[in-house]
């Protein structure tokens, strides 16, 4: 029903606008399962389809340049109509694409991953990659229209990448929705895929950047679980053992809310549901001194930073986040004590 939805809303968006050309981006394994997923829209207009190998590899200026190309190399102008139907990597990387190619063209993404659903395909942000650094160089540029998810499109996805896209689920939950928690905390097993959960994260996510478009102050608390998380995603891939972003960003939830608690923001009982809780469903990365290190490295160069200080969101209970601390340097997490914080409102 909602492939329908789709569909039917791309075909009154297409003759609204007088659409006669249309790409569409997508990866190697979403064509194996969905290679005709947009068949009826050929008979508006002609189609055409890019299909790039899956992987966050693919989400490299490179690739982006290589599409470029393929545009250019087929006169496209400014009225081509550019359809991202693949995962948080497509998203960014279409979205990326579509902002830059002739100074900005019309896009839309058709998320097929539990995390480009509630993620990646809301909100306006495009990026890549660059030297092992998350989303280093991106735009703010958003999609002509607003598909519906269609959570049909998971059933393909293998258990690692739902688990995957329940990283930032539960972000959601502990920064907007203590209801929302204690019902994934009650669940003997994850992931558990509901369309209302998706609902909630997507109305969420768009109220939030309705207050704050351009990610000045209000939209960092978005940013929870990320600081820490993209660094353990770069250092993953910088040592050849590549973790899923929303696992990363799980991990990310675990410290971020330890360090909320170390620094007398949450309260103890909560941090210690949150930590049983992250630690039952996803493995949960043991930080040596050197290993903080080298994330510290990582986090120096995270986009969020201010003055050379590395920037937090943290939890102060289970529903409600404040953004913009910032901290200058720490030595070890868990048993030491945390450093001096200072907060920009």
């Amino acid at each position: 029903m909602v492939k329908t939805d789709i569909i039917r809303q791309l075909t009154d968006y297409f003759q609204r606008e007088g659409i006669r050309q249309a790409v569409i981006l997508t990866d190697e394994n979403v064509n194996r399962h969905y290679a005709g997923y947009f068949t009826a829209l050929q008979e508006l207009c002609a189609m055409d389809k890019i299909v790039i190998p899956a992987g966050e590899k693919s989400k490299s200026i490179e690739t982006a340049a290589s599409i470029w190309n393929n545009f250019v190399d087929k006169q496209y102008d400014r009225n081509i109509f550019l359809l991202n139907f693949g995962g948080g990597m497509v998203c960014d990387l279409g979205g990326f694409v579509a902002s830059t190619y002739k100074r900005g063209i019309r896009f839309a993404n058709c998320p097929t991953t539990l995390l480009a659903m509630i993620d990646a395909a809301v909100g306006g942000k495009t990026g890549v990659n660059l030297h092992h650094l998350k989303n280093a160089v991106g735009t703010f540029y958003f999609p002509e229209i607003q598909l519906s998810a269609d959570v049909s499109l998971l059933e393909t996805l293998p258990q690692e990448e739902l688990l995957s896209g329940f990283g930032e689920l539960v972000k959601y939950a502990l920064i907007g929705s203590v209801e929302l928690f204690q019902e994934l905390f009650q669940a003997k097993k994850l992931p558990v895929i509901k369309q209302e959960y998706v609902d909630f994260c997507v109305k969420f996510k768009q109220e939030v950047v309705e207050k704050d478009p351009k990610d000045q102050v209000f939209r960092h608390i978005l940013n929870f679980g990320h600081t820490f998380g993209h660094a353990i995603e770069s250092y993953a891939s910088e040592i050849g053992k590549p973790v899923a972003h929303g696992v990363a960003v799980a991990q990310g939830l675990y410290y971020e809310s330890l360090l909320s608690y170390k620094l007398g923001h949450l309260p103890q009982e909560e941090w210690f549901q949150i930590a049983e809780f992250l630690k039952k469903h996803f493995h949960i990365i043991t930080l040596s001194t050197d290993i903080l290190e080298k994330l510290t490295n990582f986090m120096l160069n995270d986009k969020k930073n201010r003055n050379g200080m590395i920037n937090f969101t943290l939890l102060e209970r289970i529903g409600h986040a404040t953004p913009d601390f910032q901290i200058s340097s720490f030595d070890t997490l868990g048993v030491c004590d945390m450093p001096s914080i200072t907060h920009n409102p």
